[in-house]
C-alpha cells in the first residue's frame, strides 16, 4: 500500500465527499437486504395461507418505497464518489504537469514523449478508477458480502457452513491470478508508452517521410510495435479470461450446494419454501460480492502499476534549483562573465567537456558575436546565460552576481532568447508574438513584427495576425518562424538578447533589414549575435570566436582578419563561396 501513500492528501481533502457516498451506499445495501426478508414473509404467508389482499397491497407498496430509496440512493453514492475520483485525477493530473515544468530541459532530452502521454492519459485514467468505482465496490463487496452471511446464518447457518467450504478456493485464485495481473499491466502500459512514442513521432514527421516515400517502412516499424502492444494485451487478457471463469466456477458450486441440500430440506419439511427462497437471495447478494472481487482486483493492480509510474515522476526533483532568499535581479544591467568554465552535459551521450577553461567578459549593453565551426560549443554557451542548464559555482556571473545566486523567474525574464529551431504553437500568429507578454497591446506586437521584417508577410495572409500558425509553426516558411519568433523576444523587451544562428532560413537581404532595425533597440541592452555568417557579425563591438569548446580568438572584425586565424579563414572560404556563386 505504500505506493498509494500519495494519495491520502486527496482523500482527506475530498473526505466528506467519500463519507457522504458510504452512507448512500450503507443505505442502498440495506434496503437490499430488507428485501429477501419481505420475500420470505410472502412466499411463507401465501404457502400457509396466512397473508391476505391488503398484506399484499402493503408490502407491494414497501417494496416499490424501497426500490426508488435504492435508486435514489444509488445515484447519490455515484454522483458523490466517482465525482470525488474525477476530481482526483484533476489534482494530479496538474500535479503531473506542474511537475514536468519544474523539470529542466536535460529531464526532456532524456525522457520520451510516447511516456509522457501515456502516464497522463491510461495510466492517470487507471488512478482513477481504483480511487473511484474500486475504492467503494471494494467497500461495497466487504460490507455486503459480511451483511449477507449473517442473513445466511440466521436463516440457516449449518447450510452457511457448506457454502464457506469453497471460498479458500476463492481466496487462492484472487491471490495468485492479482500478481499476474499486475505483472501483465506493467508491460502493456510500457508497450502502451512506446507505441505512442512511435506514433507521435511518425505524424511529427509525416512530411519527411513522404518526401523519402518511406510510408511502407513507416507502416511496417508501427506494426511491430502495434502487433508487441497486442500481444502483451492479449497475454493480460488471457489470465483476466481464466480468473473470471474460476470465480464464476467456485459461485456455481455454491449454488449447487444450496439446490441439493436446501431443497433437500424443503422436501424434509426442515426448511420452509420462504427461507429456501430467501437463503437463495442472500446467497445471491453474496455472489455480487464474488464476481466483483475479479473486477475489483483488475482494478486495483492496474491502479497500483500506473501510481508507481506516476510516483516515479511526483518524486523527481529539478536539477536546477533556486538557493533558498535568492538575489531578485529586477533591473538588469547585461553584464556578462565567464571564469574558467568547464562544462559538460550529464547524460550518457556526453564525449567529454563541450566547453573548457572558458573565460570571457561582455559588458552591459554591448553587441557582441560568437562565431566558430559547428561543434565549438556556441549554441551551450548562450544556453547556460539563461541558466537552462547548471554550471559550477564561480564560473558564469550576471551583473556581478554567481548566477546560482539568482532567483529563476526574474532573470529568464529578462532574457530574449531566439534559437535557430523556432518553436511556435497552434495559435494564431499574434498570441505567438504575444507568448512573453499576453498582456501587451497589440500595436506593440505589431511594431516589434515591423523590426523583425515579418509584418508585411503577415499582412498578406488571408486572417493576417490572426492566422493559426499549425502544430510548430508547420503551416509557415522556417525564416517566418525565425521572425516570428524574433518579435516574440523583442516585445518582452529583454536587457539581454540571444540571437542563436536565428537567421540561418532568411536571405542576406532581410537579414541586413533586420540588423539594421534592430540597432535602435539594441542601444543599451546587452546583444549577442551567433552566426556563420561573417556579414552578420561583422559589425559587433566584440566577437569571440571559440574552437572545440575553447576561446581561440577575439576582437574586432579588423584584428580579427589581421591575426588571420580561424576567423579569417571563415572570411576566405565565405567570399570564395559568393564569389563562385556569382559566377554561376
Amino acid at each position: 500500500m505504500k505506493v498509494f501513500a500519495p494519495l491520502k492528501h486527496y482523500f482527506w481533502k475530498y473526505r466528506w465527499a467519500f463519507v457522504g457516498g458510504f452512507f448512500a451506499l450503507v443505505f442502498v445495501d440495506a434496503f437490499q437486504l430488507i428485501l429477501p426478508r419481505i420475500t420470505r414473509t410472502i412466499i411463507d404467508g401465501l404457502t400457509f395461507g396466512t397473508i391476505e389482499s391488503p398484506d399484499l397491497l402493503r408490502w407491494s407498496a414497501i417494496i416499490l418505497a424501497l426500490a426508488i430509496g435504492i435508486g435514489i440512493m444509488r445515484f447519490f453514492w455515484r454522483y458523490l464518489i466517482v465525482g470525488a475520483s474525477r476530481k482526483i485525477e484533476f489534482d494530479l493530473r496538474n500535479r503531473f504537469y506542474r511537475t514536468l515544468l519544474s523539470q529542466s530541459v536535460g529531464h526532456f532530452n532524456r525522457t520520451k514523449v510516447g511516456d509522457l502521454m501515456a502516464l497522463a492519459t491510461n495510466d492517470l485514467d487507471a488512478v482513477r478508477m481504483m480511487t473511484g468505482m474500486a475504492f467503494i465496490v471494494a467497500f461495497d463487496a466487504v460490507f455486503m458480502l459480511m451483511a449477507s452471511i449473517v442473513m445466511l446464518v440466521l436463516l440457516n447457518w449449518r447450510l452457511t457452513l457448506f457454502i464457506l467450504i469453497p471460498m479458500p478456493i476463492l481466496s487462492f485464485i484472487i491471490m495468485h491470478f492479482g500478481r499476474k495481473l499486475h505483472d501483465r499491466f506493467k508491460e502493456v502500459q510500457a508497450s502502451f508508452a512506446t507505441l505512442t512514442d512511435s506514433a507521435q513521432e511518425t505524424y511529427s514527421g509525416i512530411r519527411v517521410i513522404k518526401a523519402y516515400a518511406q510510408e511502407e517502412s513507416e507502416f511496417d516499424h508501427f506494426q511491430v510495435k502495434n502487433n508487441d502492444y497486442r500481444q502483451k494485451n492479449m497475454w493480460l487478457v488471457r489470465v483476466w479470461g481464466m480468473f473470471d471463469p474460476l470465480i464464476t466456477l467456485v459461485i456455481g458450486i455454491c449454488f449447487g450446494m444450496v439446490i441439493l441440500l436446501g431443497g433437500d430440506r424443503v422436501i424434509l419439511g426442515t426448511m420452509s419454501m420462504g427461507d429456501f427462497v430467501a437463503f437463495n437471495a442472500y446467497l445471491g447478494l453474496a455472489v455480487w460480492p464474488m464476481i466483483a472481487v475479479g473486477w475489483i482486483s483488475n482494478l486495483y493492480q492496474r491502479g497500483k502499476a500506473s501510481m508507481g509510474r506516476l510516483n516515479e515522476v511526483f518524486a523527481l526533483e529539478p536539477e536546477i534549483k533556486e538557493i533558498s532568499n535568492p538575489i531578485v535581479l529586477d533591473d538588469m544591467r547585461g553584464e556578462i562573465e565567464f571564469k574558467d568554465l568547464t562544462f559538460e552535459y550529464n547524460d550518457d551521450a556526453s564525449t567529454g567537456p563541450v566547453l573548457e577553461n572558458l573565460s570571457m567578459k561582455i559588458d552591459a549593453g554591448q553587441t557582441v558575436a560568437i562565431i566558430g565551426r559547428t561543434g565549438s560549443g556556441k549554441s551551450t554557451l548562450l544556453r547556460l546565460i539563461p541558466r537552462l542548464f547548471d554550471v559550477p559555482r564561480g564560473t558564469l556571473f550576471i551583473d556581478g552576481h554567481d548566477i546560482r545566486d539568482l532567483a529563476l523567474e526574474p532573470l529568464r525574464g529578462q532574457i530574449g532568447a531566439v534559437p535557430q529551431d523556432s518553436f511556435l504553437f497552434s495559435e494564431s500568429i499574434i498570441d505567438n508574438i504575444k507568448f512573453g507578454r499576453p498582456d501587451a497591446p497589440d500595436e506593440e506586437a505589431i511594431d516589434c513584427a515591423k523590426i523583425a521584417q515579418i509584418h508585411d508577410n503577415i499582412m498578406e495572409f488571408p486572417e493576417q495576425y490572426q492566422t493559426v500558425s499549425g502544430e510548430r509553426g508547420i503551416t509557415l516558411s522556417g525564416g517566418q518562424k525565425q521572425r516570428i519568433s524574433l518579435a516574440r523576444a523583442l516585445l518582452i523587451k529583454p536587457k539581454i538578447l540571444i540571437l542563436d544562428d536565428s537567421f540561418s532560413a532568411v536571405d542576406t537581404e532581410t537579414e541586413e533589414k533586420i540588423l539594421t532595425g534592430l540597432r535602435g533597440f539594441m542601444e543599451g541592452r546587452t546583444s549577442i549575435l551567433i552566426s556563420h555568417r561573417i556579414s552578420t557579425v561583422k559589425n559587433a563591438d566584440h566577437i569571440f570566436v571559440l574552437d572545440e569548446g575553447k576561446l581561440v580568438e577575439q576582437g574586432s572584425h579588423d584584428e580579427l582578419l589581421a591575426v588571420g586565424g580561424i576567423y579569417a579563414d571563415i572570411d576566405r572560404r565565405q567570399k570564395l563561396e559568393q564569389l563562385l556563386e556569382s559566377e554561376d
